[in-house]
């Protein structure tokens, strides 16, 4: 049984994958805004009111968790907000920035030292924030803030190797959920497919960037 814990797992991805690990029989804490009551049927350990863009807000709920060690963390909770060229505000990119890339940071160091030996640290990012990829410019906010998101992981992965901590950014693809109007794939058949991937990461995959079946991506 494997102890992990989600953020923003109370609606689309975030709740097919508290679903998908609680369905395994693994041990899952969210980390939440608000629960709902579809999140609370699977009966996770539920930590709602933390907004993971608040420091203190989420070094209290690492506290509430313990000292348990954690062998995988998903940080899943992020926005997007349709920000073309044409309608752009500053301060719709800097609260994407806040919340997609700022928020995995917040928990990052927030749960550090509950990560051991091939625990593994899991970005939900997206093709949109690839560089290299980018061939249809438009959605700046949530472009910008993933690839920040993705240097972030990159990061990690540099800094906490030698500690045996598996960090990668995985995207996993589109997922028929509110932020995308419905459109794309069931998000339990995405759930599903990422959770078989991070079960077959090793010490190898470190600082990649991958699909939800575990092909590589351009930065």
């Amino acid at each position: 049984m494997a102890r992990v814990v989600i953020t923003g797992g109370e609606t689309g991805l975030g709740l097919s994958l508290v679903r998908a690990y609680t369905d395994a029989g693994d041990r899952v804490s969210v980390i939440c805004r608000a629960s709902t009551p579809e999140l609370d049927a699977l009966t996770p350990e539920i930590h709602a009111g933390i907004d993971i863009t608040n420091t203190a807000a989420v070094c209290r709920a690492a506290t509430e968790m313990g000292d348990v060690p954690i062998d995988i963390l998903i940080n899943n909770a992020g926005i997007m907000i349709d920000d073309q060229i044409e309608s752009l505000h500053v301060a719709s990119v800097r609260l994407q920035f806040e919340v997609n890339a700022l928020g995995p940071l917040n928990i990052a160091l927030a749960f550090r030292k509950r990560l051991r030996r091939n625990s593994k640290l899991v970005n939900i990012s997206s093709r949109l924030g690839s560089v290299g990829d980018n061939e249809s410019g438009g959605d700046f906010g949530y472009r910008m803030s993933k690839a920040a998101q993705n240097m972030l992981t990159s990061n990690l992965a540099i800094d906490l190797r030698e500690e045996g901590i598996v960090v990668v950014a995985a995207h996993p693809g589109i997922v028929a959920t509110n932020m995308t109007g419905g459109k794309g794939t069931h998000p339990n058949e995405v759930a599903r497919d990422l959770r078989a991937t991070i079960e077959q990461l090793t010490a190898e995959a470190t600082g990649r960037f991958i699909d939800r079946f575990g092909k590589e991506l351009p930065w």
